[in-house]
């Protein structure tokens, strides 16, 4: 566990000083601790190479078919590199079967610890935003579901 605090405090209802204080400019501010997930991205790639040794392109559309679509392939080549920096993946070269030759990703023993370690991870942030929806959802006005509904489709109360 992290000793640090929200950046900005959350206001009680009562006169908060230090919210009507100017604020940092965010990249001067201190992140809050594991909030948000830094690298979403990076569970997923493990996910996709786990599941079959893959090239850029397969992963991108492994990503894409997840609803995951603002990923450029530069960011994904990046990510994937740095993968294989930290021990996670390794790479080989292929022949492709009607063009060049296309690095392919595999997972590696580290890969797969790692992988465990964030779907832990992300098992908390989900218990996390779970926790927050039962919350918003018994506020006094606020948007509800109907019971046994999906959390995208909602309702305004009135």
């Amino acid at each position: 566990m992290s000793d640090r605090q929200p950046t900005t405090p959350i206001d009680a209802g009562g006169p908060n000083p230090e919210a009507d204080a100017p604020t940092e400019p965010r990249e001067e501010r201190e992140p809050v601790f594991g909030w948000p997930p830094r690298d979403i991205l990076a569970p997923f790639v493990l996910l996709a190479v786990s599941l079959q040794r893959a090239h850029g392109y397969v992963i991108e559309d492994y990503l894409r078919a997840l609803g995951l679509f603002g990923i450029t392939m530069s960011t994904l080549y990046r990510t994937l590199r740095q993968m294989e920096r930290d021990g996670f993946l390794v790479s080989a070269w292929e022949p492709g079967p009607t063009g060049p030759a296309r690095r392919v990703y595999t997972i590696t023993d580290s890969g797969h610890v790692w992988l465990e370690s964030s779907a832990a991870m992300l098992t908390a942030y989900r218990d996390t935003i779970d926790r927050f929806f039962g919350l918003y959802d018994a506020g006094s006005g606020a948007t509800r579901r109907k019971p046994g509904e999906p959390a995208d489709h909602r309702e305004t109360s009135g």
